[in-house]
């Protein structure tokens, strides 16, 4: 049971690490190319390694009928948010940026319950 804290322990410091210096190589990044090139170079070179790791682990390809689904969700991912994260670290520094980004499930719950219609409420 100990070495299962532990790994879970090391699982969470890795995330962490990585996760959070997300905006801090965003920052850098957006000094030496156009922010939306960096971007989708980014998410290009991700993608060609998640597609190398799960093909190498055996996983299909997603079906011909799945690609127009998924081709709409990553755009919307990627360049509805992430790149202008990436477009807006320009003008602000890596910490604000990545608060902005934390507090998004936040402010999306806070707009449900404020906006007539909305699926929740504030009790």
């Amino acid at each position: 049971m100990a070495t299962l804290k532990g790994k879970a322990l090391i699982a969470y410091l890795v995330v962490c690490v990585f996760w959070g210096s997300t905006y801090l190589a965003i920052k850098v990044g957006v000094t030496e190319l156009p922010p939306f090139l960096f971007a989708g170079l980014r998410f290009f070179v991700a993608g060609v390694l998640l597609l190398i790791i799960a093909r190498a682990l055996g996983d299909p390809l997603p079906r011909k009928s799945d690609w127009k689904t998924l081709a709409i969700v990553g755009l919307m991912l990627l360049a509805g948010g992430n790149a202008f994260v990436v477009w807006s670290e320009q003008y602000v520094g890596s910490g604000i940026a990545s608060i902005f980004v934390v507090t998004v499930a936040m402010w999306t719950a806070l707009f449900d319950a404020i906006i007539p219609g909305g699926s929740s409420d504030l009790r």
